[in-house]
């Protein structure tokens, strides 16, 4: 069993405890607070450094904010920064003016942040910010007032160009006699600008009068060159140096030359509009040297070198032909705008005349009146119309010979004359063609493409590829070709396709479709989609041909009654009465009743 342990007291008291052990070392000399004082102090201290990096965060918040403009909800500045104040002082030209206005921004700037920004700021803090804040602008100060001081500098120099660059503008409208004014102004202005030494005064005094110098003699040379060299050798450009002396003079001469080819040429000063013969009779005297018998002139032209006459032959040569260019310029443009309002005029005389079978000549005088050539061809186009009815055979063969001609511009007006491939004689217009191959249709239609073609050079680009398709689809559209000459319906179908086509085309065109597209089988919008139905029918054309047949055939048992004008040119007034009387009656019966 095991045995119970006994306690055998020793008799002494110890100062230990049961249980933990301590290892404390206080002295029994030291109390708790004395042992503590040292952590006290540490957290102290850290407090302190929070509390002071707390018053720099914000100190510095605020100091960075001041460097840039302080702007409302709305984007407006409402309060300059220190980048301003400073940019704006560095940019015055006046450094006292510049220092005021850097001092009062400065307060206004720590005004508005101490009134609005400070709330919740402590004093410390408020000393650190105003310290930094101050020292700051100082510094920006001191910087930006140089800045001023050579702005001034770069202001007071422009402004000396200035002023110097106006005098010497007055010193080349007034002339030589200003230049010892010119000069004393130019002192008297350097002088005066202290922000240059002696030196810079002496240097920039004999720039600015060498400037005056030449600037005055540049005019002179140009615009009184025997004037500037007599100044010359009065000793007014001695400030000059030699190169730019004889550069001058050279120029003078030049000047002086041309001054008196100007003079001998004067006959040669017309306007473009002028008769041409009197460009011929003016170049016929100047070349010959008499100048209309004015003797100073001959005289001036005796006192050329013969380097100078030389000269003066490819002068008035030059402008001779200066002038004949522009005279045929301005007879081209006026018959431009003959051409434009005269297409107009007979494109709308012209359609009244489709409209109306004819026209009142009164309106064909009112409107061409002042161009006989025009007048008398519309008068002739007007009585046949009449006489007519307008009813005319068409050739679109010739009328495409004529498309063409218009096309290379040989056509400008229906009343130009002109001849076909093949034809002989004398040349016909447009008009004097009708009842030859044109009709009204055909009339109204060439009238239509030369007036739009006066209106619109351009416009003639767009006519080529059109009528190219024209003729590629002519083959199908014509028929036989076998049947051509005996096909009535053969210059009609093709007419009916042509202006067809021509009226899609232009208002294509006109709704900003280009040609190319419109003439293009592939594309959607080829104007001639429908081809097949302008190709003629067989049967249609062979029943045609043997109606045509049967009538020429038929013999023609009516008597005509001649029209009156037929009998006026032949035998004078007669009566019907009368006429069949005639032996050309009684002969043209007599074959009746054989038939």
């Amino acid at each position: 069993m095991p045995k119970i342990p006994t306690f055998a007291s020793t008799g002494r008291i110890t100062s230990e405890p049961t249980g933990v052990i301590s290892n404390s070392n206080i002295s029994l000399n030291q109390n708790i607070g004395a042992a503590l004082e040292p952590l006290v102090d540490f957290a102290t201290k850290a407090y302190v450094k929070e509390k002071k990096l707390e018053a720099d965060n914000k100190a510095y918040a605020l100091l960075s904010d001041m460097y840039i403009d302080q702007k409302d909800l709305n984007g407006k500045i409402v309060q300059k920064g220190l980048f301003t104040i400073q940019s704006e002082t560095s940019a015055n030209g006046e450094p006292t003016s510049a220092a005021e206005y850097n001092d009062i921004e400065t307060n206004k700037l720590y005004n508005y942040f101490k009134n609005s920004k400070f709330d919740g700021v402590d004093n410390y803090t408020k000393k650190i910010i105003a310290s930094k804040f101050f020292s700051t602008a100082g510094i920006l100060k001191t910087k930006s007032l140089e800045g001023s001081r050579n702005t001034q500098i770069t202001d007071s120099t422009k402004i000396d160009e200035d002023y110097i660059s106006k005098e010497a503008i007055t010193l080349k409208d007034v002339g030589p006699v200003y230049f010892q004014i010119y000069n004393q102004k130019v002192i008297d202005r350097i002088t005066a600008n202290t922000n240059y030494d002696e030196g810079q005064q002496k240097i920039l005094i004999e720039a600015y009068t060498k400037f005056g110098a030449a600037t005055l003699a540049e005019s002179m040379v140009n615009n009184q060159p025997i004037l500037f060299k007599q100044a010359l050798e009065k000793g007014q450009f001695d400030i000059l140096n030699p190169e730019e002396k004889n550069t001058l003079i050279a120029t003078a001469d030049a000047n002086i030359l041309q001054s008196k080819f100007g003079a001998l040429t004067s006959a040669l000063n017309l306007s473009p509009d002028a008769p041409p013969d009197l460009l011929t009779k003016a170049y016929d005297e100047i070349s010959k040297g008499t100048f209309g018998g004015n003797q100073d002139l001959q005289k001036l032209y005796q006192s050329l070198s013969s380097s100078e006459k030389s000269a003066f032959s490819t002068f008035y040569n030059k402008k001779a032909r200066t002038l004949k260019t522009d005279m045929q310029f301005s007879m081209l443009a006026s018959n431009q705008i003959f051409q434009l309002e005269a297409a107009g005029q007979t494109k709308k005389v012209i359609e009244d005349m489709e409209k109306s079978t004819g026209v009142y000549d009164q309106k064909i005088e009112e409107l061409f009146g002042k161009t006989p050539v025009i007048l008398e061809q519309f008068k002739v186009l007007n009585e046949k119309i009449v006489n007519t009815n307008g009813i005319s055979a068409s050739s679109f063969d010739g009328n495409s010979e004529i498309i063409n001609l218009i096309l290379n511009d040989d056509i400008n007006l229906v009343t130009d004359k002109f001849v076909l491939p093949g034809e002989s004689g004398e040349p016909k217009s447009i008009v004097e063609r009708y009842e030859s191959g044109v009709n009204l249709a055909d009339l109204k239609f060439l009238s239509n493409i030369l007036d739009t073609q006066n209106k619109n050079p351009e416009f003639k680009a767009t006519l080529e590829p059109f009528f190219n398709f024209i003729n590629d689809f002519k083959v199908p559209v014509e028929g036989s070709p076998a049947l051509k000459f005996i096909d009535d319906g053969f210059d009609k179908r093709l007419n009916n396709f042509k202006y067809t086509m021509y009226q899609r085309f232009v208002n294509g065109i006109e709704q900003g479709m280009s040609a190319k597209t419109l003439i293009d089988p592939a594309d959607k919008n080829f104007i001639g989609k429908d081809v097949l139905s302008f190709m003629p029918k067989a049967n249609d054309v062979f029943a045609d041909i043997i109606k045509k047949i049967k009538k020429e055939k038929e013999p023609d048992n009516t008597i005509k009654q001649p029209q009156k004008s037929e009998l006026e040119i032949k035998y004078g007034t007669l009566t019907y009465k009368e006429y069949t009387e005639t032996i050309e009656y009684q002969n043209w019966l007599e074959q009746t009743k054989k038939k």
